[in-house]
């Protein structure tokens, strides 16, 4: 897969954990084919780490957002994982781990922040990304390139059991979907086993 970048926002996108290595790349707020991958600016940094905070801070994750994917999932730097990808509660340097509101996986990938692009040209990253169903998706529904406000939301998310298909995807507004998958989130696991899943209306 090919890749062709735009810039959406001139605005910079620093926290902690990631500092200026995407700003000093020029990156901060760019978008990789069509919204299939975009990095955080100012706006919409701050409306994925609010959810990264409170969706994974509960459960010990401490990452710091820097780019998401046309799904919404967060990719961020935390010091809570070895490069191992075991889950260790910090202290350890920073490596890059992807942050999934479909299904709430945290999944350490044991790389450092600068191997993060060199990592989009494997097909394991690539396939993650899943392009061959953004592109599905954006035909069916007729999508125009995302910019860094939009995703594509799910209907039911995994934890729910709903599965990654065109017909459970819809344009969202990212910040909207975001504190939704947040607050069913809270109280998915709140639920005793066997409850059935809330009547979803987004």
């Amino acid at each position: 897969m090919e890749w062709t970048f735009e810039r959406l926002s001139r605005s910079l996108w620093q926290p902690s954990l990631v500092g200026s290595y995407f700003a000093d790349r020029g990156l901060c707020g760019v978008s990789g084919n069509s919204g299939l991958l975009r990095f955080h600016d100012s706006d919409s940094g701050l409306i994925a780490q609010r959810f990264v905070d409170g969706a994974f801070g509960g459960r010990g994750v401490r990452a710091d957002v820097f780019a998401f994917d046309w799904r919404a999932r967060q990719f961020a730097i935390s010091t809570c994982f070895d490069a191992d990808g075991n889950y260790t509660g910090g202290g350890q340097p920073g490596m890059i781990v992807a942050l999934d509101p479909f299904d709430m996986v945290t999944e350490p990938w044991g790389l450092t922040i600068d191997k993060f692009e060199s990592a989009l040209t494997l097909s394991a990253v690539q396939d993650q990304l899943n392009p061959e169903l953004f592109q599905s998706w954006r035909d069916s529904h007729q999508v125009e390139p995302l910019t860094l406000t939009t995703c594509a939301g799910v209907g039911m998310p995994g934890f729910y059991g709903g599965i990654l298909e065109v017909e459970n995807l819809e344009l969202n507004n990212i910040e909207v979907y975001l504190s939704f998958i947040e607050q069913l989130w809270t109280r998915a696991v709140e639920q005793q086993p066997g409850e059935p899943a809330p009547k979803l209306n987004l």
